[in-house]
């Protein structure tokens, strides 16, 4: 829009040197109407231009804005048609000059209008201080200041209305220029530069295929008579088209080659640059990856990388290309450096730090010391890299090969680039924190390993000695256990004679004791055996109906003697017969039918059996003291007891359960208990296949 502004301005000042040198009044009839048809469109194209630069968004605007279009499209269409808008000559020392028409004051109102609402709209949007960077604020002050004197131009219109003077409004409009000049080159307005560049570019790839097409004209017209002109025509537009954009190219990489002017596509190069970067998690490659990237796309004398050392936190080299001559100065050793980075979350440039110094001046100090060291180390840019409010490192770039200073394009490149770099090397730090974590914890697992192995083996020795001195052990007391059972058995039968009153009780004492000490050996034994993998089942077809009953009769007087129902309750029809173990189970059901019995103080102990979901089921219930579910997670563990076990039996060693699960497992059955709780009874269930073998 500032290039139609100037056209539209080029156009009038044009028409207007014309007419000041012409003498037919005929010819100045025609250059008015063409010299106003530029000045109509001026306050329109400055409009539309100047809430563009000011980021105005708000309805309102964009409402006057095609009303503006519309009425200088009607003021054109009056200016073409009628000479209600200019109306003949005054004819001055200098010249022609038009004389204004009955509409002319209505095109002065506009004009007036729309320059008032942009100074009101521009200062309401200076004071959103938000809105706008430092060179932004620049930028604004120097281009109100040229559309002041801009408007100064607008003295000349006094002329059309017969107060003479010579016009002098073509000196506001270069003072105009020279201001607007001075703000792009200074500060970056509107990259015009880069525009230029671009356009000189498009301009030589335009002049070299129209001269190919006149080549491949003059050629077709001598040599190839018997084409048709129109067919001709037609091919040369083809090959024009196919053309062009490999010459464009062409003319691009001479540009960039011999002139280091950089001309790029913004998207593409973070484009690209985004898929290599998920390529790489290793930070020296990324570090190269960046730097080259940014050296090639800017063309740059020096590009560094640094990044924030996770352990140390100071800011440490990763990539230097063209500083000090490859070697590592610090660019860090100051941390206002880093705190004003942080602070601002944009790039620090050299050529604005005076800005900077200007608009802090409480920073001065620190701010001219960076400069110094900036200029000291060839430094043009300060780049942050930003994760969570935290500057993890900083870009650093050298001059352009061109000494061009960098555009709104480099820099709006920069910032964007900026966020892919500090995710890409934060996951990079986090993929280097996660292989050390690894690293560290496999030397850790396999340390722990090797300590569990060695801790493992030495248990298994313990183990085995252990086993083995139970089996010694045990085998060494069984022998003397029976023959003291043989020998007090024979005592009581009276085969060594009669016994004294006072020596019955205690020989009945005797031989309990050591009937309990003869089922402790056998219960040892029974475990050295599991435990050493030595017991096996001798299974025969048996049925469990009569072992249970078999059992009931060995343990009705124990039950009796407690008052304590032993009842069996017998299916309706026979279950038929399994393979089991008949010596193995008969010891479980009867340790656990007596487990019942000393459990349980008053009540009853119940026996049923049924045939469930394809199982033999053996449910052996009592009404005596109930377990918690604590305990009953302990239960079938060696060593193990209920704690109503230490009050009814004081004498029990905790083994009988444990065996019992051992020799129901070597069934493929299952054993467990179900209680309500304490005082509420117990229900040990068996379930054994139907098929064991």
């Amino acid at each position: 829009m500032f290039g139609m502004l100037c056209v539209a301005t080029f156009w009038w000042q044009f028409s207007w040197f014309l007419l000041f040198n012409t003498g037919s009044e005929t010819v100045a009839g025609y250059l008015v109407k063409i010299g106003y048809m530029g000045i109509i469109l001026i306050p329109l194209f400055f409009f539309h231009f100047l809430i563009s630069f000011f980021k105005i968004t708000e309805k309102i605007d964009r409402y006057l804005l095609y009303s503006a279009y519309a009425i200088s499209f009607v003021f054109e269409i009056i200016l073409i048609t009628t000479n209600h808008f200019v109306y003949g000559f005054y004819k001055y020392f200098w010249g022609f000059y038009p004389k204004a028409g009955v509409l002319h004051p209505f095109f002065l109102l506009f004009l007036f209008f729309l320059a008032i609402w942009l100074f009101y709209r521009a200062i309401s949007s200076l004071r959103k201080q938000g809105n706008f960077n430092l060179i932004e604020k620049r930028q604004i002050k120097y281009v109100l200041w040229a559309f002041i004197f801009y408007i100064f131009a607008s003295s000349d219109f006094l002329i059309n209305y017969g107060i003479e003077f010579y016009p002098l409004g073509f000196l506001f409009i270069l003072i105009f220029l020279g201001i607007i000049a001075y703000t792009i080159v200074r500060y970056r307005f509107m990259d015009i530069k880069f525009i230029l560049g671009r356009g000189a570019v498009y301009l030589f790839s335009l002049l070299t295929i129209i001269g190919l097409a006149t080549l491949l004209t003059s050629f077709g017209n001598g040599f190839l008579p018997y084409i048709s002109a129109q067919v001709l025509r037609i091919g040369i537009l083809i090959i024009s088209i196919l053309c062009f954009q490999p010459v464009f190219q062409f003319f691009e990489k001479i540009a960039s080659k011999y002139f280091y002017y950089p001309f790029y596509s913004s998207q593409r190069v973070l484009t690209d640059l985004g898929k290599s970067l998920t390529q790489f998690l290793d930070l020296e490659k990324l570090s190269s990856l960046i730097a080259n990237t940014l050296s090639d796309t800017l063309k740059l004398e020096k590009v560094a990388i640094v990044l924030k050392d996770r352990e140390t936190g100071r800011y440490e080299n990763k990539k230097n290309i063209g500083f000090n001559g490859g070697k590592n100065p610090s660019f860090v050793e100051n941390n206002f450096l880093v705190d004003w980075l942080r602070r601002n979350k944009k790039p620090l440039i050299s050529e604005e730090i005076a800005l900077y110094i200007k608009d802090e001046p409480e920073e001065r100090n620190l701010l001219e010391e960076i400069h110094k060291e900036m200029k000291k180390n060839g430094v043009s840019l300060y780049l942050p890299l930003l994760i969570e409010e935290n500057v993890s490192g900083i870009i650093v770039l050298g001059n352009k090969l061109s000494n061009d200073p960098f555009s709104e394009q480099d820099i709006e490149l920069l910032e964007t680039l900026s966020s892919q770099a500090s995710i890409a090397f934060q996951n990079a730090n986090l993929y280097s924190e996660i292989k050390e974590f690894n690293a560290k914890l496999e030397q850790e697992v396999d340390k722990r390993t090797k300590e569990l192995t060695e801790a493992y083996e030495e248990l298994k020795r313990l183990d085995r000695a252990k086993s083995e001195f139970v089996s010694i052990a045990s085998h060494q007391l069984r022998t003397p256990l029976t023959a003291i059972k043989g020998y007090i058995s024979m005592m009581l039968e009276k085969s060594y004679g009669e016994l004294s009153g006072k020596m019955v009780k205690p020989l009945e004492n005797i031989y309990t004791s050591n009937e309990r000490l003869i089922k402790l050996v056998n219960d040892l034994l029974n475990i050295s055996r599991i435990e050493a993998g030595k017991t096996e089942l001798t299974p025969e077809e048996a049925s469990p109906e009569d072992l249970i009953q078999s059992i009931i009769q060995e343990l009705k007087g124990s039950a009796q003697s407690k008052h304590i129902k032993l009842l069996f309750e017998k299916p309706e029809k026979d279950l038929g017969k399994i393979y089991i173990d008949t010596f193995k189970m008969r010891q479980v059901i009867m340790n656990i039918i007596d487990n019942a019995i000393r459990y349980t103080a008053q009540g009853e102990v119940s026996i049923s059996v049924k045939i469930w979901r394809g199982n033999y089921r053996i449910a052996i219930k009592d009404s005596g003291a109930g377990m918690t579910k604590e305990e009953i997670s302990q239960l079938f563990k060696s060593f193990s007891r209920g704690k109503a076990g230490n009050r009814f039996w004081t004498e029990g060693a905790g083994l009988g359960l444990y065996i019992a699960k051992k020799f129901i497992d070597l069934h493929n059955g299952k054993i467990w208990v179900e209680s309500s709780g304490k005082g509420k009874g117990s229900t040990f269930v068996i379930e054994l296949p139907l098929t064991s073998k």
